[in-house]
């Protein structure tokens, strides 16, 4: 049997060939306002409808009371449902009066609407506006919040002309600092973002076997792409590398060559990392990671000598 023979000539021809096909490192080091620069914006958010025709008493239901967590401040917040079966338009501040048998009624202070992170918008049928009623513990008047011997209040009235006049029983407020109220809201909308493409590429490191501490690691990230449509690499991506030894680099790809990864292609890249001569000896753990609104990360590992 004749010994295969492999010209080192055709051994060398191959390997440069693979290592054009990975596009090569750059030193492009990335700072915060680069990556933020890169980032997708938010959409631009259109003005809530307010077009609708004004609730009505009748039209609102109290539905829920539960718990605020504000700072200094314990209150409620009052959900109402238009149970009509168009959508309605509830704007302005109520007025909230706490009462009790045998104790003075308290007249809640208004708030801004901004006290209520939210906007005045339709209340679509069978949807909620908001009100909240915040109690502080905590003001000039009372700085440690005592309530040691102050009655307890079962009942709110919340009125607004002829569009809301309910009553929320069933309630244990003390007011060592009275009430205040906000206006009637709906909540704003979570802010959305266009569709980021980049978050769909599935990442693969290819590292050496070992690194000598103190040296430059060179290893290679392939991404694909599994969509039958292609990915722009636009604005080109960064990159954050870090590692189980505390180590931690971000850097923008190289996108000088390469502008788009084909429907179900891939694309290599070339990756350098530095790694300190006190690199702890033995496996360090490296994770590789796109900068994006969505983590696309993987990891691998290699042997420090």
């Amino acid at each position: 049997m004749s010994a295969l023979i492999v010209s080192p000539i055709f051994v060398l021809a191959t390997y440069a060939s693979a290592i054009t096909k990975t596009v090569p490192w750059r030193d492009l080091p990335a700072t915060p306002a680069l990556i933020r620069a890169s980032l997708p914006k938010p959409v631009k958010a259109l003005p809530p409808p307010t077009n609708a025709p004004p609730c009505r008493a009748p039209m609102l239901r109290v539905q829920r009371v539960s718990g605020l967590q504000w700072s200094q401040n314990e209150g409620l917040e009052i959900r109402l449902r238009n149970s009509a079966s168009r959508a309605c338009l509830v704007r302005g501040t109520p007025s909230v009066v706490a009462s009790a048998d045998n104790l003075s009624n308290v007249v809640a202070h208004a708030l801004t609407l901004n006290s209520a992170l939210g906007e005045v918008a339709n209340t679509p049928a069978g949807r909620y506006v908001y009100v909240d009623v915040s109690v502080p513990w905590s003001c000039p008047s009372n700085p440690g919040g005592d309530v040691a011997g102050l009655g307890t209040y079962h009942q709110l009235t919340i009125n607004l002309g002829s569009v809301v006049s309910v009553k929320v029983t069933g309630l244990d407020l003390k007011l060592p600092c009275g009430l205040s109220v906000s206006p009637f809201f709906t909540p704003v909308p979570p802010v959305s973002y266009p569709t980021y493409w980049m978050a769909r590429l599935n990442p693969r490191v290819s590292m050496p076997s070992s690194v000598t501490a103190g040296h430059a690691l060179w290893y290679v990230v392939t991404l694909t792409n599994p969509l039958r449509r292609a990915i722009a690499l636009s604005p080109c991506p960064f990159y954050v590398e870090h590692t189980s030894s505390n180590l931690k680099f971000e850097y923008r790809l190289n996108c000088a060559t390469v502008q788009r990864i084909a429907a179900h292609g891939a694309t290599s890249f070339q990756i350098r990392m530095s790694v300190p001569a006190n690199t702890p000896r033995g496996a360090l753990r490296v994770f590789w990671g796109l900068i994006g609104p969505t983590t696309v990360e993987t990891s691998s590992s290699v042997r420090v000598n």
